[in-house]
């Protein structure tokens, strides 16, 4: 099945071809009404089941407790939220490009790559999860305010304040923790903010503390191309790439400062970007 099971607007394609072809039925045209009729009942039925359930995620969403830690696994919530991805992905017309899964590990790591758009970890999750492996990204507290968003928090995403040390810290454990306990890996973008495709900004060295403290390897991504989206969509596709560009190992991790495993990723992910 691959990630069909996640992908709402092909179930919902399907519900759509049925609903349309019993509708048409229903209505007993003839000849060559058969055609725009069938046509019609299908864009409405596709139309109207995506919206349903968009408002069915946006309604479970203003159920979320933010103030209510998530320190365990919510399969039904992870997959609510990849499907709303997923979707995002089709409308952005994202055609997401995957180099180096050998480097990816089989067990739990912290995933560093470069900020250029929103969709950054949008393409990520969604390219991981076709090959079964999960990721929750720590975000700012802004994206928590948006009700559709904010159903990430149960999913293992965490918000991290960076103009307060002592709530960044927090963070940090609450991230670390959920790496040790094997509930998700963690994704972060240590820049803090999107270069827009410009020169990578300056790296935050505290968030590898999260892999130090949870004694768990590197894992750095170099993505290209998800700046382009904004100008592109919908009328257009977007090709995008992310490159698993290495793996900074347990002990290599354990051994190096964070000043020291920030400058290695930003090595690797300049080398992959094809930068100086």
């Amino acid at each position: 099945m691959g990630r069909r099971k996640d992908d709402i607007l092909y179930w919902a394609a399907w519900l759509a071809l049925l609903g349309a072809v019993v509708c048409t039925l229903a209505c007993g045209v003839h000849g060559w009404v058969i055609v725009p009729t069938y046509a019609g009942f299908y864009a409405a039925w596709l139309l109207g089941l995506v919206v349903l359930w968009v408002v069915i995620v946006f309604c479970i969403s203003l159920t979320v407790d933010l103030d209510k830690p998530v320190p365990e696994d919510h399969p039904v919530y992870r997959w609510l939220v990849i499907t709303i991805i997923g979707l995002l992905c089709r409308v952005g017309r994202l055609r997401i490009h995957v180099e180096g899964w050998e480097n990816v590990p089989q067990g739990r790591f912290l995933l560093v790559g470069n900020h250029r758009s929103n969709y950054d970890p949008i393409a990520a999750v969604w390219a991981m999860r076709q090959r079964g492996v999960d990721v929750a990204f720590i975000t700012k507290p802004e994206n928590m305010k948006i009700p559709l968003v904010r159903l990430i928090h149960k999913a293992n995403y965490l918000v991290i304040d960076r103009e307060d040390p002592r709530k960044a810290v927090v963070t940090i454990h609450a991230a670390a923790d959920l790496l040790t306990n094997d509930v998700v890996n963690v994704g972060v973008y240590p820049e803090g903010t999107r270069s827009k495709g410009k020169a990578m900004l300056p790296f935050h060295n505290a968030v590898f503390k999260i892999a130090k403290r949870a004694d768990v390897p590197v894992l750095v991504a170099a993505t290209t191309g998800t700046e382009k989206i904004h100008g592109n969509a919908p009328w257009r596709c977007t090709d995008m790439t992310i490159r698993f560009c290495g793996l900074i190992g347990r002990e290599e991790v354990a051994a190096a400062s964070t000043k020291d495993l920030s400058q290695r990723t930003q090595e690797l992910l300049l080398q992959a970007m094809g930068e100086d």
